[in-house]
């Protein structure tokens, strides 16, 4: 066979796995053909560093929008992760002991938000809206609404790097590898993906739904206190600004990669090139010296055409069970259908 003809097949079907790729592609060209220093090496290192919190965070968020949950709290988990790290209880340990704290409460919170979706009738989006208040306001206490410096021992993990490459951006590598890995590759993974297609066949053939529910969500919590670390020792001090508005960010990230709202089919990939994509779009409105809020615009239309995609799809599906005399499905998502230890 002609190697080119290996090589073009290749190619479309990379395209078709992952059909943001070429997209990215095309906006980075298109930004550079545009702005002269937009094409220099610092440029995207620093594209590349600021995208790091966002894969990190944003694959949490794929298990759980996988599952057909969702998570409002994220930016709120990022801030008291942010708070707790400056907390003078803390902030004195060695870096080991104080990152392992921050990792730890990361994941305590979104074992919070994964067993109250999990166990309870309450939709995911309202146990989530909740939690972004509560931890939104602890977070708040800790501070007291001040910046707060950091020590230089914690900034290593936002400001580092090895061989050359930034170390948020080594983690982030990191963070998607292993996440791509779990999701394809190990039971936990096939159970998160049969959960989000459907709760009520997942629960039938025995699998365990609610562990499954607040697994999701305790690794959305613990990434996104990982996204904490770097983003915080990026800017040298926790901010009391840290994190408002970023669950937007996040979500967006995950649909734009093309994981439906409507749970069961998504890849981590997709989620990558969509944080690498609003990243593109965020810097070269910086370079256009356009209005900040045209990012506010950008994102909120591309969650309000996930929303439209995903309504489509239900009422297609009950549509076409209507048709064949089967039972509905059921609109409410995994968390009102678990019923399974």
């Amino acid at each position: 066979m002609n190697p080119a003809t290996v090589v073009h097949g290749r190619l479309r079907a990379g395209v078709r796995r992952e059909p943001l790729l070429p997209v990215l592609v095309i906006l980075l060209l298109a930004l550079a053909a545009s702005f002269q220093e937009f094409a220099t090496v610092a440029n995207f290192r620093n594209i590349a560093v600021q995208a790091s919190p966002l894969i990190i965070a944003a694959v949490g968020m794929t298990y759980v929008i996988m599952t057909a949950g969702i998570d409002l709290s994220v930016g709120s988990m990022l801030f008291l992760a942010a708070a707790i790290e400056s907390s003078q209880a803390i902030v004195g340990l060695p870096t080991a002991l104080v990152f392992a704290a921050v990792c730890a409460a990361g994941a305590l919170m979104g074992l919070l938000n994964g067993v109250a979706v999990a166990f309870t009738q309450v939709p995911a989006l309202i146990v989530t809206l909740a939690t972004m208040q509560v931890f939104r306001g602890a977070g708040g206490h800790i501070t007291g609404q001040q910046n707060i410096n950091l020590p230089a021992n914690l900034l290593g993990i936002g400001t580092g790097s090895l061989l050359g490459v930034p170390t948020p951006v080594l983690l982030a590598v990191a963070v998607a590898l292993a996440g791509g890995f779990v999701f394809s590759r190990t039971t936990f993974g096939r159970y998160v993906q049969a959960v989000g297609s459907s709760p009520d066949a997942a629960a039938n053939a025995g699998l365990p739904v609610r562990s499954v529910l607040v697994g999701a969500y305790a690794l959305a919590g613990l990434l996104a206190a990982v996204a904490s670390l770097t983003q915080t020792a990026r800017l040298g001090a926790v901010q009391p600004s840290i994190g408002q508005g970023y669950e937007l960010t996040v979500i967006t990230a995950v649909v734009l990669g093309g994981t439906t709202l409507f749970g069961g089919r998504g890849s981590i990939g997709g989620t990558v090139l969509g944080a690498l994509v609003l990243t593109t779009v965020q810097t070269g409105l910086v370079f256009s010296g356009a209005s900040p809020y045209i990012f506010d615009i950008v994102r909120g239309s591309v969650l309000l055409a996930a929303v439209l995609a995903a309504g489509a799809r239900w009422r297609n599906l009950a549509h076409a069970v209507r048709l064949t005399g089967r039972r509905r499905p059921s609109r409410d998502g995994p968390y009102n259908s678990a019923t399974s230890a």
